[in-house]
């Protein structure tokens, strides 16, 4: 629900230079087989044009978000054949070729060999859409029925659409295994790389207690009594949809409000002759500011870290709203 800065981004893309490098190689030389082995003209040309794409722009795998937009809509659309069903209705459905293009890309492999890597040293470990839940799921393998961790990552631009930006970094926005199911080829109004640095620290999206939220609760000691709303900018153009449309966060955050229910507490229990005693207190032990506030809620409070743990948005505003921070 924050926007990274490029130049953080590009930073860490620097140190690992090789292993973007060799995943691009690679790349290439199972694109060059895959083309031998494809026979349809139309499948043929597309791939061809992925090849020469692959070949002649040894950044591809850097491109920013503006390159992206620039250039995809220049490709050519994915080959298809028309396929008829019982009823008659005849629709065109993608050739073969995409998803043999995303396996020699290898997008499924580097989930979980480089995708880990990269994104821990981002920083993102929860949801950039819901901010609810990690990015890793768990997975079983069939042959040795063993599970090992896999990093759900989103295609901004439907890899369905685009499967050569399969594997470009930039085209990568780390979700959790909902949010990346129900965003499909969905077209959705947030940009998480930028260069505002203003975007970077500070977050378009809130979450608000509802007028008299706090006062009824207490009255009632009913969680049910706690309403909030969520505020997010409107979109630019009537393609695009909101992350509540898509994702239905207030939806999802409804199941939450003991967390509301707690910081309301919180804020009984801390007033500020309390908060006070705390901070000097934390001050003596020599804690940064930012970590007593976080030992105070129980999660990070500065929208810069909010891609660090799931919750931190509903927690950081709540704790905001109601004066613990």
């Amino acid at each position: 629900m924050i926007a990274i800065h490029v130049d953080k981004v590009r930073s860490i893309q620097s140190n690992f230079f090789n292993e973007i490098e060799e995943q691009r190689e690679i790349a290439i030389t199972k694109l060059k087989k895959l083309n031998k082995k494809t026979t349809n003209l139309k499948d043929k040309t597309y791939l061809e044009e992925v090849i020469l794409l692959f070949d002649s722009n040894p950044d591809i795998l850097l491109w920013d978000s503006i390159k992206i937009n620039n250039e995809k809509d220049k490709f050519r659309s994915l080959p298809t054949y028309p396929k008829t069903s019982k009823t008659g209705k005849v629709t065109l459905c993608k050739t073969e070729i995409k998803d043999k293009i995303l396996t020699a890309l290898g997008y499924r492999n580097l989930r979980s060999s480089f995708y880990p890597m990269y994104f821990k040293e981002i920083g993102i470990k929860s949801c950039v859409y819901c901010n609810s839940q990690l990015t890793i799921s768990a997975k079983r393998s069939s042959v040795t029925n063993d599970y090992s961790a896999k990093f759900d990552v989103d295609h901004y631009h439907s890899k369905s659409e685009y499967p050569f930006l399969s594997i470009c970094l930039f085209n990568l926005y780390p979700a959790c295994s909902s949010c990346n199911r129900i965003k499909s080829d969905n077209v959705v109004e947030f940009e998480l790389y930028t260069n505002n640095r203003i975007k970077a620290i500070k977050s378009d999206y809130k979450f608000k207690l509802t007028a008299y939220s706090k006062a009824k609760y207490l009255i009632t000691k009913d969680p049910k009594d706690i309403g909030f709303t969520f505020d997010e900018p409107t979109p630019s153009n009537i393609t695009t949809k909101t992350i509540n449309d898509v994702f239905h966060i207030e939806g999802i955050y409804q199941t939450q409000t003991d967390l509301i229910e707690e910081l309301i507490i919180k804020s009984q229990i801390y007033n500020k002759s309390y908060l006070k005693t705390l901070k000097y207190n934390f001050d003596k032990l020599s804690i940064q500011p930012e970590l007593f506030k976080r030992t105070l809620v129980g999660n990070y409070t500065g929208d810069k870290d909010l891609h660090k743990r799931p919750m931190s948005k509903l927690v950081s505003d709540i704790a905001k709203d109601l004066g613990l921070i």
